[in-house]
């Protein structure tokens, strides 16, 4: 027999069962603390095992007695939730917005991401959402995501893939009127593959994402959303046309017709083929008597975002395997197939060109931009008079530059933002592009900077020690405390250019700088090369030997499988963030951002954002009174000088100069100056504040929205 004091915590479990999933099923918790926290007390040790809030979630609903307990818990972050996502938007008259991209990094549960650009994208969302826009996001949802790093006896950089459970991670299937699956057709040659859609939802903004691993498809067709840039430019062109042209079809499918989009943006040329799609419907709606009528009639509509001046980072396709794909498709827009494939060249004469993705988004695109000051200008230099159609109408501006941002409240680490909080209250969480949401820090306290630095950067320590210790290496050397040591943070892809190795040129002066007995320096560096980048794994595998030598054991690490986790882990804890590309080919950065977030001063080449953040007093600068002259070899070998000197000569002193308490009171004033200038200026909210006034609202004006 059922007693009644079972029924009640059988309703209460039913009852709070949905808010839970409410909570668990929205990726704000990514970006909320307390949402976390919760979770973590529910199912202490799923939580342990996964950092899943759907995991804690699975755990819990099974224990009706754990539920009733935390029932205030979840009650009151249900409350918040709802609040957060009813609250009048900060940012009002804005058109609706599509935001595509091929990856995005909103938490490591979901790993349908490989660096910077998902990372951003992700970022990106989380701001729109915060901002209260009325956007919309496409992707791809990838079966084994970007890869997991393996590295092997002798230091080599191996790749393994796990298969992603979707029942195990935050995403749903968005469902038809009958109650079964959305479903699309994308066209290929001979056939038509089919897309599933999923949807996650970041904060206010629903990601869509399409999945084409679906019986009825062929088995290659499957693999379209199998790995995230995997496989070989047949895999490449064909996911990028499932993303364009599938992931506008998606929207058209979810949406009803008072929701659509009214502009979008294309977050790299990944998406671009979606312009085609669009000239497709008004050629077949009859608002345009040709292709090229019909481009020109949807740029307004279209905004591109380019993010790399290297031209590997631009996609481009043969003629035969564009034609092998788009010779139906083609026919749909009215062009042969030399006409088709103009639109993706540069020059037009040139019959050798490729298809480039990048020169398509150009010419589709009325608004265009690189990712900091010196990128808008490099690109422009790039793409310089590739104009809108075959006509090369002018754009709304050739080239210009929005330099990126990156989301506050997901970055900074739990001891540094209690320590705002504080200071400031809760304007640096709401309002972090505001330079009054920082004013306060002018009067921080350096004991509590300082105690706060200490026990992030210990964090950082133990997890780089566990992992020492785990492969065989003896964990950290004795002289590194967190009280003591000067962490060196390098994280990114692991790409030549970015030259990992630069602080390596002259092992023997390193070796003696790390040795410093009551000036321990720590460098640990973290990153994956493509996998088919052979020259970047061969950097990885350098760097892993270096850790594993004898006079750099115990100092310098290497951390494997690179993920949004493990760059919490750095740029929180990380004293100094150096970053070395070869100038100009770093676009932004945002690494960087991350860490001066979390009181790391940045030492980095003069390129991406740090061109036009560096200040002398709140940094260093790689590159500067160097002779311009100095080129290649050279110009690399003066670097590394200069790298070492700053470490041997500013940094090292500055940090080591401490008070009878042991506190480096001077270089934390710095750290303080630092983040007051730049939290505010490197916000993502001060980015897609721009975006809203430079694109969206101008294109939405433009359309007579």
């Amino acid at each position: 027999m059922v007693t009644e004091g079972a029924l009640r915590v059988r309703k209460k479990r039913d009852d709070l069962i949905p808010l839970l999933e409410a909570l668990a099923y929205n990726l704000r918790w990514s970006w909320d603390p307390s949402t976390l926290d919760l979770f973590q007390r529910l199912a202490p040790e799923p939580w342990a095992r996964t950092h899943n809030p759907i995991a804690a979630m699975q755990s819990a609903i099974n224990e009706p007695d754990r539920l009733a307990e935390h029932a205030e818990s979840i009650l009151e972050r249900h409350t918040n939730l709802e609040h957060y996502l009813t609250r009048q938007p900060y940012v009002r008259d804005v058109p609706r917005i599509a935001y595509f991209c091929a990856e995005f990094a909103i938490s490591e549960t979901l790993p349908i991401y490989s660096g910077g650009l998902g990372v951003l994208a992700g970022d990106h969302l989380k701001a729109a959402s915060d901002l209260g826009l009325p956007l919309v996001a496409v992707g791809l949802l990838y079966r084994y995501g970007y890869f997991r790093q393996v590295i092997d006896d002798t230091g080599y950089q191996r790749e393994a893939y796990d298969r992603l459970d979707t029942d195990t991670v935050a995403v749903r299937p968005v469902l038809d009127a009958h109650g079964g699956p959305t479903l699309i057709e994308v066209p290929f040659p001979a056939r038509n593959v089919r897309a599933r859609v999923w949807v996650a939802q970041v904060g206010r903004i629903p990601l869509y994402l399409l999945d084409t691993d679906l019986a009825e498809n062929r088995e290659d067709d499957r693999w379209i959303t199998g790995h995230l840039y995997g496989g070989d430019q047949d895999t490449r062109i064909r996911q990028e046309i499932v993303l364009g042209i599938g992931g506008l079809r998606a929207l058209r499918a979810v949406l009803p017709a008072n929701a659509q989009p009214e502009v979008m943006h294309m977050n790299e040329g990944h998406s671009a083929f979606l312009s085609l799609e669009l000239a497709r419907e008004q050629l077949v709606a009859g608002t345009a008597p040709n292709f090229d009528a019909a481009l020109l009639q949807s740029a307004p509509h279209l905004a591109f975002t380019t993010h790399t001046p290297v031209a590997a980072g631009h996609d481009a396709f043969p003629s035969d395997l564009v034609e092998a794909y788009f010779n139906g498709y083609r026919q749909q827009l009215g062009l042969t197939h030399e006409d088709f494939m103009l639109y993706g060249r540069r020059e037009p004469a040139a019959t050798w060109e490729r298809f480039s993705m990048t020169v398509l988004a150009l010419r589709s695109a009325a608004r265009r931009n690189g990712v900091s000051q010196l990128h808008g200008t490099v690109s422009k230099e790039m793409w310089g008079g590739v104009g809108l159609s075959l006509q090369d109408a002018p754009p709304a501006a050739e080239m210009d530059a929005i330099t990126n941002g990156v989301h506050t409240a997901t970055w900074v680490g739990p001891e540094m933002g209690a320590l705002y909080d504080r200071q400031l209250g809760e304007d640096w969480r709401t309002h972090p592009d505001r330079a009054a949401s920082w004013t306060q820090l002018a009067e921080v306290d350096t004991e509590a900077v300082w105690a706060a630095r200490t026990a992030q950067r210990a964090r950082l320590l133990e997890r780089v020690d566990a992992m020492s210790r785990f492969e065989g290496l003896g964990g950290l050397h004795p002289d590194v405390t967190p009280e003591k040591a000067l962490v060196l943070g390098f994280a990114r892809r692991f790409a030549t250019y970015k030259r990992a190795g630069l602080v390596l040129t002259d092992p023997d002066r390193l070796v003696r700088l790390m040795d410093g007995g009551n000036r321990p320096l720590v460098i640990v560096f973290a990153g994956k090369a493509h996998p088919r980048d052979d020259p970047g794994k061969l950097l990885v595998q350098r760097i892993v030997q270096a850790s594993r030598d004898e006079r750099f054991r115990g100092r310098l690490v290497f951390l494997d499988n690179y993920d949004v986790e493990i760059a919490r882990f750095m740029v929180q804890g990380s004293d100094v963030w150096m970053n070395t590309p070869r100038r100009p080919q770093e676009a932004s950065g945002t690494s960087g951002m991350k860490a001066t977030l979390n009181g790391a001063l940045h030492l980095s080449e003069l390129d991406g954002w740090w061109d036009e953040a560096y200040a002398p007093g709140m940094g260093w600068a790689l590159g500067e009174g160097l002779a311009e002259d100095l080129v290649g070899d050279a110009h690399d070998a003066a670097e590394a000088r200069q790298l070492m000197d700053l470490l041997e000569f500013d940094i090292l002193p500055q940090f080591f100069d401490r008070d009878a308490a042991g506190i480096p009171r001077a270089w934390l004033e710095t750290v303080a100056r630092s983040i007051q200038t730049m939290a505010p200026r490197f916000s993502a909210q001060r980015m897609v504040n721009e975006y809203v006034a430079r694109f969206y609202k101008p294109a939405g004006a433009a359309i007579g929205h």
